[in-house]
């Protein structure tokens, strides 16, 4: 009896192509193209090599020759798993073979294994569509932990449990409230980037039935107090940040915060602004005594000698430069100011050590997610905005909506110079720019201004998306 296998084309790999290829193996009885899918019938006994662990295409094998196509992905077939590696090719990255049913009515069980590794693949693959994706080497760095998240992410699939990750973010806006963001609560760029996580999320449960959560681990209690922001300015973020997220029905996100991470005997389990203030030096005191590596960390060494360190201490130094010259910059000389920021940066990353100690006692098998640049084999860099330029995070900037839909992400000074963006308010507070240029048909070109990003040519612009 014929069998079938009904598969994907992709179009970016010439996949139109590769149908009447493969009309001229004797495997393929007849292959009807419907837009995008392919419908193959072929008779028994057959063998087609499934290549899913490399670049997604397949192998068609007809005992004499070969065709092998990435233009096609196997979306469903009543042909079955087999977890033996080919023996009619040397080439043993062709991955699994699919072999034909035997001749009875009965058909061979899915192998278990090779559905985990799929599914831990396509999830993984997800995720790093979300993946802070400004530097060239964004690809290179992606494959040396991929081994290492899929081992995480496959231990959820195979007990079909909620794949479950964790990122510290969202503290508390810039203290820079002169240059780069609107206010001290959130608005619409957080809203995009929570939009943004929670989409991620559904993405995996669209496939996925068991689907996936995020936890938000607020990290403004570990360092506010070196930033000028006050204990109640993070409550209030945060507060907000939560209450956002239950209005706009964001439900694959979940918060926890510092006192989550510490609990000790005396601290309170139950928060509001009071309590959370007057405890707030408590929580940070015993994150430091339970955590803390005073005795054995040698910060300047780990800058000089981990990657991760010296890539996050970088990103410190850069934003503490601009968070902070309304603080403490105007009274110093610029070579004192930049020795106090260097300085500043070493005592976060002193936190940032103990801090991810209490967040991997706390998480220890969730996968781990972080709006840091690193070398990809500890963490996934994943970015909040998507947008190839600096503005990464919501609290570093503001965001503007254009006339076709598309969010830019920016410096709020930039935008408010720019005489086409009008300031939106929400609930009782700046929100985001909004360009109106159809509004004003008596402006010309040249009374466009468009500085975005002050270092990049306007045709560079940064765009990101609200999904």
């Amino acid at each position: 009896m014929p069998h079938q296998v009904v598969a994907k084309l992709d179009t970016a790999q010439d996949g139109h192509k590769a149908p009447e290829a493969i009309k001229t193996m004797d495997i393929v009885d007849d292959v009807k193209i419907m837009t995008d899918t392919v419908v193959l019938t072929y008779p028994e006994p057959t063998t087609i090599m499934n290549n899913a662990s490399t670049d997604h295409g397949i192998v068609f094998d007809d005992g004499v020759s070969k065709l092998k196509t990435p233009a096609i992905t196997i979306a469903s077939s009543d042909v079955s798993f087999d977890d033996t590696m080919s023996t009619r090719s040397s080439n043993s990255s062709l991955g699994t073979e699919m072999t034909g049913p035997p001749a009875t009515d009965d058909k061979m069980e899915v192998s278990s294994e090779t559905k985990v590794s799929e599914i831990s693949e396509r999830i993984l693959d997800v995720i790093l569509e979300y993946s802070l994706n400004k530097f060239e080497s964004t690809s290179e760095l992606h494959s040396k932990g991929r081994p290492k998240f899929l081992a995480v992410i496959s231990r959820f699939v195979q007990e079909q449990q909620k794949v479950v990750m964790c990122l510290p973010a969202f503290p508390f806006k810039s203290a820079n409230k002169v240059e780069k963001v609107l206010g001290s609560l959130p608005d619409k760029a957080e809203e995009v980037s929570l939009a943004r996580l929670n989409s991620m999320c559904t993405t995996i449960g669209q496939f996925y039935e068991p689907g996936a959560q995020l936890t938000i681990i607020s990290d403004g209690l570990v360092y506010n107090d070196l930033l000028g922001i006050s204990d109640l300015e993070t409550w209030r973020y945060g507060s907000a940040l939560r209450a956002m997220a239950e209005r706009k029905a964001f439900t694959n996100l979940s918060f926890s915060r510092l006192q989550d991470l510490v609990a000790a005997k005396g601290l309170p389990n139950d928060l509001n602004e009071l309590t959370y203030v007057a405890n707030a030096t408590n929580f940070r005191r015993t994150l430091f005594n339970k955590y803390g590596r005073d005795g054995d960390l040698d910060i300047d060494h780990e800058i000089a000698t981990n990657a991760d360190t010296l890539g996050t201490y970088k990103g410190y130094c850069r934003f503490l430069k601009s968070d902070l010259q309304h603080i403490y910059g105007p009274a110093k000389s610029s070579a004192k100011y930049r020795k106090d920021v260097k300085y500043l940066a070493k005592q976060l990353l002193i936190r940032g050590y103990a801090f991810a100690g209490a967040v991997k006692a706390r998480f220890p098998d969730h996968l781990r997610l972080s709006i840091h640049q690193s070398t990809g084999e500890h963490k996934i860099s994943i970015s909040l905005l998507n947008t190839k330029s600096g503005f990464t995070t919501p609290w570093h900037c503001s965001v503007a909506l254009m006339e076709d839909g598309e969010w830019l992400s920016g410096l709020t000074i930039d935008f408010k110079a720019d005489r086409l963006l009008e300031l939106v308010q929400e609930e009782g507070q700046p929100s985001y720019f909004k360009e109106v240029a159809r509004q004003r048909p008596y402006l010309t070109e040249s009374a466009k201004p468009r500085v975005v990003v002050k270092q990049e040519p306007q045709a560079h612009r940064p765009r990101i998306r609200a999904s």
